[in-house]
């Protein structure tokens, strides 16, 4: 880089300092740290869905802490709420990098609350920063904010997401664009995240972050890589499988041991349609745990395939009776189980393994009668729906981005020490969607007969005649 250049770059970088610092503007001083590349084009997103996804130590969080920092400085009693997946995990990551590089050396004047495991930041101006996880929301999740952080979003559900949507509706806000920004490190290519920016209505701004975006990594006059930073991508680059592709290249890749390897887009994803009504529909439900799904099937008696064409996902904080209400209500159905003008006929609802007799039993109780698979063992139920899927009999709509997401992570579990895949599902409770598939699946093709012999066998009629 010619020394031309070089000072261009230090006049670009004090112009964005001023920028991003409006002197007069906010009485709280802000780092003299300057952005690049993807980092610098999501923190300058003004959207209320923005998501930052690249390759380990790439800058991600340390760009979205000063957006942040910036945010509360700016704003007075701006609210704003740092979340992971699990709250434990913050800790010793990104509250470690926001405590170490922001409030110890620019931010002494930020008080902190709950010792050594910080809850809130507090201040001067009255701005506030909550602390949590989806496991303990408490007062995080309780009302509006104006910037919502979402560390390692890929861990998280679609429903996980929508729910955090809803808090920075603008209600009561004090920034001009209330958003939801989150970092990611890539996952599964049927990702919801992937699925929800290619619907392609900019619901969902996905900007991509390298390695040579970080300032500690790589040098931003000369664009040479620095002695750290060839040592910290050097272990990145020790990594194999998934984790290499991930993690160092920055890929969207399938996990080594993908139960569903048989998946592809071009074959199994359709663009989502409403199945003709003489088509027999089913509805498969995960009635326990820390999330309620279900999914909806439409049998095409022509072709003898499976459509799964509508899902529901819901995270914490909803009680059985409002599951059943809304199950109820995605299919045309009151509360009381009386049907409306568009509700649709549905043969059966299915759901629930061998030991969840109770959550059936609750189920039925508000409205919604469950009725167990006959097929209980989980491989049983995995088989029936690989064996669809290699028949090229089972097609899943684009609107389900949940189930989706799921399909492309579900694996088998590795041992650590000799390297083989066990078979055991990794995270297996994590994965609400399968479930709800397996079990009315399980119910479709129960015997092992044509799938068309068992929809005449099991047609039993749910709810009025339509």
């Amino acid at each position: 880089m010619t020394f031309s250049a070089s000072l261009q770059l230090r006049a670009r970088a004090e112009l964005e300092r001023r920028r991003r610092t409006k002197e007069g503007e906010s009485s709280l001083p802000l780092p003299p740290y300057t952005y690049h590349g993807g980092v610098r084009e999501a923190m300058d997103c003004t959207d209320q869905e923005c998501v930052l996804d690249g390759p380990a130590d790439s800058g991600k969080t340390h760009g979205f802490l000063y957006k942040i920092h910036e945010t509360c400085c700016r704003y007075p009693g701006a609210q704003v709420s740092i979340i992971r997946k699990v709250r434990q995990d913050l800790y010793g990551t990104v509250l470690l990098t926001w405590e170490r590089e922001f409030l110890k050396k620019h931010a002494p004047f930020v008080r902190i609350y709950g010792g050594q495991r910080a809850s809130e930041y507090h201040y001067p101006n009255g701005s506030r920063i909550w602390v949590g996880g989806l496991d303990r929301p408490g007062q995080t999740l309780s009302g509006e904010r104006d910037l919502i952080y979402v560390a390692q979003v890929e861990e998280m559900a679609v429903g996980d997401w929508e729910y955090l949507i809803r808090m920075t509706s603008g209600r009561g806000a004090v920034i001009p664009h209330p958003q939801i920004i989150a970092d990611c490190n890539p996952a599964s290519p049927t990702h919801w995240i992937l699925q929800r920016w290619n619907q392609g209505d900019g619901s969902l701004r996905l900007f991509r972050a390298t390695h040579r975006d970080n300032p500690a990594l790589y040098d931003q006059e000369t664009g040479q890589i620095t002695p750290a930073g060839e040592k910290r991508l050097s272990a990145l680059r020790r990594l194999t499988g998934h984790r290499l592709k991930r993690l160092y290249y920055g890929v969207w890749a399938p996990p080594e041991g993908a139960i569903f390897s048989m998946y592809e887009d071009e074959t199994h994803k359709v663009v989502a349609f409403d199945p003709p009504r003489h088509w027999p529909r089913f509805v498969g439900v995960d009635p326990f745990g820390a999330k309620i799904a279900a999914v909806w099937v439409a049998f095409d008696p022509t072709g003898q395939a499976i459509h799964v064409y509508k899902e529901y996902v819901q995270p914490f904080g909803v009680t059985t009776g409002e599951h059943v209400k809304q199950i109820l209500a995605l299919s045309g159905y009151s509360e009381k189980g009386t049907a409306t003008g568009q509700a649709e006929q549905i043969f059966a609802w299915v759901g629930g393994g061998p030991s969840e007799r109770q959550a059936r039993l609750d189920f039925s109780g508000f409205g919604l009668p469950l009725v167990a698979s006959p097929v209980s063992d989980v491989w049983a139920g995995i088989g029936r729906i690989q064996g669809l899927m290699r028949e090229g009999r089972l097609f899943i709509h684009d609107c389900c981005v949940n189930l989706l997401s799921e399909l492309g992570d579900y694996r088998r579990k590795q041992n650590r020490r000799t390297g083989e895949f066990t078979d055991d599902v990794e995270n297996k409770e994590a994965y609400h969607g399968v479930d709800s598939l397996r079990y009315v699946l399980g119910f479709l093709t129960g015997s092992g007969e044509e799938t068309k012999d068992q929809v005449i066998d099991y047609a039993v009629q749910i709810g009025p005649r339509l």
